[in-house]
């Protein structure tokens, strides 16, 4: 019986040495790919990744784990350690990311002896209890995995293990685990009492085709571990496929010819479309015929207000132009905001052709003939006003709507870890022209689980969420120049104004620039009140401090750059914060279309208690219409942000920001000519390549151009 097991699996493991290559990266105990302990030289896809929960006694982990770049996988996690309690009670908690880098990534699967290489560090904020340094080595044998590595502290030495991918569904690893348990301690105790029994860690995954996977295995000789978590991917439908359903073609409406309709006729069947498939308001169409060369320019004009992507908006009207024009010889699109152009782009008319074949002639580089540029800087733009054909539509200048709201908050300090409230938002947005916009958001607490003395406004109060007017406009004609002010309820905590100034460098991928603000308190027990003082605190109690000004300014000079092949933009912010105390904040933010996660760092002059700096953070940035339908890849036109800090111990009013209605960053972020140039070439991509995507490579991003880079070498090679 032994021998004829043995043969079995020696049949197995030839069969899935030369099988085609499967999803193979599964996580470890606390997030990162890895083995059940180890990470592994393993990355995810880029803006792939997982989410999920492990319950490995005495520890519990729940992650967030991601390629926040084609090199970079960051884990965000909380553990929470069930033999240490506090004074309330309740478990001890800890905050930690873990980041690792791949250094080199193997690309030739033939190629068995050179393996890929990878290094990184565990939990590099908050307490760093569990902070290790690593080096690992993964070689691949068809779909067998054999890790090597050396970690330090708590990763104690040379670690090694194998995993081996039996199908899509299947997954079975094995690690020898060194791991020194004697350091993790909190509040002066030993998380895990004893010593292991044994140094090797076994068991299996299983896999489901939509992405949920539940792995069990057996560790440190005597414990059950079980994790269970979902794969994501924030380059489409996070969970699905819904967002490229949502592409299709408006029907038969094409006229065939020029001369099988007037242009009365093709404007109206353009107008249909639109008012069908895309959210535009304030369209300015533009026919041009040279009938004596045959030749047929089109020149649209729009302002996009139902999609948080930009990107998204252009292309779908790509696709209603594709739908319905005859032949076109040249296109031009202008982007408006508030009716003042911000950005052209200008195609061949050959691309509508490519778009109703669903087959670019360049899938690498699909806008090669394209031009993207400042509106300013365009002659097609200046002249809106000589347009024969104007205004086709003014829809969507008021707009009222309701909306869930979810807010959560997590902190150990906290009588609970983790509390939340659930709102309804009635909202209205008010898109007028010249530049300026107006929004009103109320909160209507539903259910509120939330009781935290700093925050006091997160109460069952009606309150104003936001409130106020915005300007926003080039300085003179050039589009580089931008000015944007703001008057009103800045958030739930802030009465104000902001102004903010920008240049914007060459094709948008650099600028400089200022904030100035003036603020005033909010009382958070009442609708829309300030107070004649400042909000000052004595432990869980708060009140009017009526003896300092209730104005309250700040100022900072702003820097920043962004890198369109992974659309990341890098800020800096020199200044005064809004308690006087001076300093900067550096942040790093990852956009995948409309969905963005970011990490910010801040030091001032005054410091967190036990850290050389004073706050740090991750940012998101999610669209949340429809019951968080773009999860499953419905469009959305509001974005839900959250900032949640990363270190449990902070001083209160250090390195405090001011509030906002909206940034210039979130206002023309995404209409950077390089930036849109950028994002709607991947859409195109997506668009024409939908048909051929079944569901096993639901996860697959191969044809982005981000994932010819696997590694930082690659990156530097490239």
């Amino acid at each position: 019986m032994r021998k004829l097991v043995v043969c079995l699996l020696t049949l197995l493991f030839l069969i899935t040495v030369y099988q085609k290559d499967v999803y193979a990266i599964t996580g470890n105990n606390s997030g990162l790919a890895g083995l059940w302990e180890y990470p592994t030289a393993e990355i995810p896809d880029d803006g792939s990744g997982r989410f999920g929960y492990t319950h490995a006694s005495p520890y519990a982990y729940y992650f967030i784990d991601l390629a926040w770049l084609p090199w970079l996988e960051i884990n965000t996690r909380l553990t929470t350690f069930d033999t240490i309690r506090l004074s309330s009670g309740r478990y001890y908690m800890d905050k930690a990311i873990d980041l690792k880098a791949m250094l080199y990534y193997n690309k030739d699967p033939h190629n068995w002896f050179l393996p890929s290489l990878a290094f990184g560090v565990t939990d590099v904020t908050g307490t760093e209890i569990m902070k290790a340094y690593y080096g690992v080595a993964t070689w691949k044998f068809g779909q067998v995995y054999a890790t090597l590595g050396y970690g330090s502290d708590r990763m104690n030495g040379v670690y090694t293990g194998l995993a081996w991918d039996i199908g899509n569904f299947l997954t079975l690893k094995a690690e020898y685990s060194p791991l020194d348990y004697t350091e993790d301690k909190a509040l002066g105790q030993r998380v895990l009492k004893g010593e292991p029994s044994e140094k090797f860690n076994y068991g299996l995954v299983l896999k489901a085709p939509w992405g949920t996977e539940l792995a069990a295995s057996r560790q440190r000789g005597d414990e059950y571990v079980v994790t269970i978590s979902q794969r994501l991917n924030l380059n489409g439908p996070y969970i699905g496929e819904g967002k490229k359903h949502a592409y299709n073609m408006p029907g038969d409406l094409r006229v065939a010819e020029w001369e099988d309709a007037d242009i009365e006729i093709i404007i109206d069947r353009v107008k249909e479309a639109l008012e069908k498939f895309v959210k535009v308001r304030n369209i300015e169409l533009n026919i041009t015929s040279d009938d004596e060369n045959n030749k047929h320019k089109i020149t649209l004009a729009y302002e996009n207000y139902g999609h948080a992507s930009h990107a998204e908006a252009m292309v779908r009207i790509l696709v209603v132009l594709a739908s319905v024009m005859p032949e076109t010889d040249e296109l031009v699109l202008i982007q408006k905001i508030a009716g003042v152009p911000v950005v052209t782009a200008k195609f061949s008319g050959e691309i509508l052709f490519d778009i109703r074949a669903r087959e670019l002639r360049d899938n690498d580089h699909p806008l090669n003939g394209a031009v993207f540029a400042w509106a300013g800087d365009d002659v097609d733009a200046k002249e809106l006003s000589d347009f024969g054909e104007k205004a086709l539509q003014t829809r969507g200048e008021h707009e009222l709507k309701a909306m869930i709201v979810y807010e959560p908050r997590i902190d150990q300090t906290l009588d609970k870890s983790y509390e939340d409230r659930w709102n309804i938002d009635l909202i209205y947005n008010g898109r007028y022209t010249n530049g300026w916009n107006g929004v009103v958001d109320i909160k209507f607490p539903l259910e509120n689980d939330v009781d935290i003395w700093w925050e006091p406004d997160m109460n069952d109060k009606i309150r104003i969420q936001n409130a106020g007017l915005m300007y926003a406009n080039t300085i003179g004609e050039n589009s580089r120049f931008w000015f944007l002010g703001e008057g009103g309820y800045m958030d739930e905590e802030w009465f104000g104004a902001n102004l903010w100034a920008r240049y914007y460098g060459g094709d948008g991928s650099w600028w400089i620039g200022t904030r100035l603000s003036a603020l005033r308190a909010r009382e958070p027990e009442s609708f829309g009140g300030l107070l004649s003082g400042q909000l000052a605190f004595f432990g869980p109690f708060y009140y009017d401090d009526k003896d300092k000004d209730a104005w309250r300014f700040a100022t900072w000079l702003q820097a920043g750059i962004n890198f369109a092949t992974f659309d990341v933009d890098l800020q800096i912010d020199y200044g005064r914060y809004i308690d006087e105390d001076k300093g900067f904040k550096i942040s790093a933010t990852r956009h995948w279309d409309d969905t963005a996660i970011g990490y910010w760092y801040t030091k001032t002059d005054v410091h967190a208690p036990g850290k050389d700096y004073t706050k740090a953070g991750v940012h998101l940035e999610i669209p949340a219409e429809k019951w968080f339908g773009s999860w499953f890849g419905y469009p959305s036109a509001h974005i839900w942000e959250q900032d949640t800090l990363l270190i449990s111990t902070w001083t209160l009013e250090s390195g405090r920001d001011t509030g906002y209605i909206r940034t210039p960053e979130k206002l023309l972020g995404q209409m950077r000519p390089s930036l849109l140039r950028h994002n709607v070439a991947r859409l195109l991509r997506d668009y024409c390549s939908y048909e051929e995507v079944d569901e096993k490579e639901m996860f697959n991003v191969e044809n982005d151009d981000t994932q010819e880079i696997r590694s930082i070498l690659d990156y530097i090679w490239r």
